[in-house]
């Protein structure tokens, strides 16, 4: 399985040089999930309605008024825009927010510090035994608690549990600059200790450090290849222990 994850900001800049790969594995067999978050278009929507878009650590602080926005422009806005792309580049998806029970399980990160905002615990197996092959499923970052209540998760760690949990093959963080940069300079490869230090530094911030920490938590359960980039035919930075 190759699991993509791509943000709401990079989704409206995506041409050929994405799609291309894509069709390319599903006529050799592989399986492909895209996970798409909101980005952008979540914070405008928000602004617009006078809701807060604070973020801490780069997660989205989620109050219920914003998560019912959320959940909505992630399942019936963004992804059938996904959709929409997809197909007029040739390729059949599947839109598994719309189509399919929830995938993925959760229990709150921390609600006094972020509200509703979950962490992936697990899967739904009988609906991962669903997931088409020869198909793109889309699948964006919302998952549900064992009571049923649906919060909103952090797309990158979402995509780093999903590819924990069925032992992907590749997991590529798809962002809007061309890998993890130190100075304007590219990082080919990141190990966990120099990562650490350019923490430390305030040299990773942002939209970047869920990004990093999800890739090496993915890395030390076992997922084989973990790549952060803005282009799928590009390098970008090779996460490794």
């Amino acid at each position: 399985m190759i699991i993509i994850k791509v943000g709401g900001n990079a989704i409206s800049q995506l041409d050929d040089s994405f799609f291309e790969p894509i069709q390319d594995w599903l006529a050799a067999g592989e399986q492909v999930v895209i996970i798409h978050g909101g980005g952008q278009l979540i914070t405008e929507a928000s602004q617009f309605f006078d809701l807060p878009t604070t973020k801490i650590d780069g997660i989205r602080v989620t109050p219920p008024a914003v998560l019912s926005l959320t959940e909505h422009l992630l399942t019936n806005v963004i992804q059938d825009y996904f959709a929409k792309l997809f197909e007029k580049h040739g390729i059949s998806c599947l839109k598994a927010n719309q189509d399919l029970p929830m995938l993925l399980e959760c229990e709150y990160l921390n609600q006094d510090r972020f509200g509703e905002v979950g962490q992936v615990t697990g899967i739904d197996q009988n609906c991962l035994n669903q997931l088409p092959s020869g198909q793109v499923v889309l699948l964006n970052s919302l998952a549900k608690t064992k009571e049923g209540q649906v919060l909103n998760v952090n797309a990158d760690a979402a995509a780093q549990a999903l590819a924990s949990l069925t032992n992907a093959d590749h997991l590529i963080l798809l962002t809007d600059v061309p890998g993890v940069l130190v100075d304007q300079h590219l990082l080919e490869r990141l190990q966990p200790k120099l990562a650490a230090q350019l923490i430390a530094a305030d040299q990773i911030t942002g939209g970047m450090l869920p990004k990093v920490h999800s890739a090496f938590a993915a890395l030390h359960h076992g997922v084989q290849k973990i790549t952060i980039t803005n282009q799928l035919q590009q390098k970008g930075t090779e996460l490794t222990l």
